[in-house]
């Protein structure tokens, strides 16, 4: 009796022998699947998953595996998808939890992701890696919600002479506030009141986009009731850096006037000639304003240094639209910025313009800006 029992064991013995080689390949096999994730060998990774998933599709710990592998492969739809197949089968393993809510804050579905950091906050609120993501979530928010950055106040007195023998003093106040989102995304208002012989009121806007080292951004306009200033327009550009030191510069707008409809594009060239000075030359085209088709261009100096004051120049002949129809204007201009302090920078511009057939005028110009926001 002894001997049968001792022969029986024996063939237990052997027939576990299988199951028990299956399991030590398996868990090689996983930990095979980590060396060529840390390795960042992700294909490698995604084939051992993909096999040993074929002999066990629903192991929520395998699809959470190929989940993360999928991210690093910056396939996050496909991730998306196998982690969510993973958290049906296991909804409350606080690994499977934390991958899913780190996959939809990458994709950027940050409500969802602060629903499932919340779950594993609730029943495991020190589980390692949650207070990355919690930190991440947080700054996300901040960095997405529109911050004031700076505001802005200016005067302008101006002297025009007309080819009548008349003159004219002009008066302008101004205002402005801009505010930044995401990552320099900035949006900016202006409000102009300009007083002639009428007064105008003009609300203008500009929304700045940018994408890596460029920039998109789109431009509108409306002066109700307007005497001299454009009813209304709307506009739109880019900035695209195609070096280091040199900058494609393109934009285009389309204004309504109380006689006629202007069309208007510009392109040009920014140079970055030094650290510290910058050149641009731009040509404008305009047409309609009474007239087929007309051509301009100007040039401008830009001086930047962190010790002295910020200084400009313009010189420039284009087609300039106002209510009694295009014209040909002539300008020179400058001006300079001092820091008064470390947030408040004081405007000084001197300008001289003389527009065909209609008048000449000098003008000065002081704006306070004052920066709320960082830089």
């Amino acid at each position: 009796m002894t001997r049968l029992r001792a022969c029986a064991a024996i063939v237990a013995a052997f027939a576990m022998l299988p199951a028990q080689a299956n399991a030590q390949t398996a868990m090689i096999e996983r930990e095979s699947v980590q060396e060529a994730y840390v390795a960042r060998d992700f294909e490698r990774a995604e084939r051992i998953l993909r096999r040993l998933l074929a002999e066990h599709p629903d192991d929520a710990d395998l699809l959470r595996r190929l989940a993360a592998v999928q991210a690093a492969l910056d396939d996050l739809d496909a991730a998306q998808a196998t982690i969510d197949r993973a958290i049906v089968l296991a909804p409350d393993d606080p690994d499977i939890q934390l991958a899913r809510a780190n996959i939809l804050f990458w994709r950027g579905r940050l409500a969802e992701a602060h629903a499932q950091s919340d779950q594993i906050v609730v029943e495991y609120p020190d589980y390692p890696g949650l207070d990355r993501l919690v930190t991440s979530l947080r700054q996300t928010r901040r960095d997405r919600a529109l911050r004031l950055q700076s505001l802005g106040i200016g005067t302008s007195l101006s002297d025009a002479a007309f080819a009548s023998g008349s003159s004219q003093t002009w008066y302008a106040q101004r205002g402005s506030i801009s505010a930044q989102w995401g990552a320099g995304n900035a949006v900016t208002l202006d409000i102009e009141r300009e007083e002639r012989l009428a007064t105008d009121t003009r609300i203008s806007g500009r929304i700045d986009l940018p994408d890596a080292s460029n920039r998109y951004f789109v431009t509108g306009s409306v002066a109700p009731n307007a005497d001299f200033r454009e009813n209304w327009s709307i506009g739109g550009g880019a900035e695209i850096a195609f070096s280091d030191t040199s900058t494609l510069q393109i934009d285009g707008r389309f204004s309504e006037y109380r006689s006629d409809d202007v069309v208007a594009f510009g392109a040009g060239l920014r140079q970055r000639l030094s650290p510290a000075l910058e050149l641009s030359a731009k040509s404008i085209h305009l047409f309609g304003g009474g007239e087929s088709y007309r051509l301009g261009g100007a040039i401008r100096a830009d001086y930047h240094h962190s010790r002295f004051p910020e200084a400009f120049v313009i010189l420039a002949s284009y087609p300039d639209a106002e209510v009694d129809g295009t014209r040909q204007l002539r300008a020179v201009a400058g001006g300079v910025r001092f820091a008064l302090s470390e947030k408040v920078a004081l405007g000084v511009t001197g300008e001289f313009e003389s527009r065909e057939e209609s008048y000449e005028r000098a003008a000065i110009s002081v704006d306070l800006r004052w920066r709320i926001g960082e830089r």
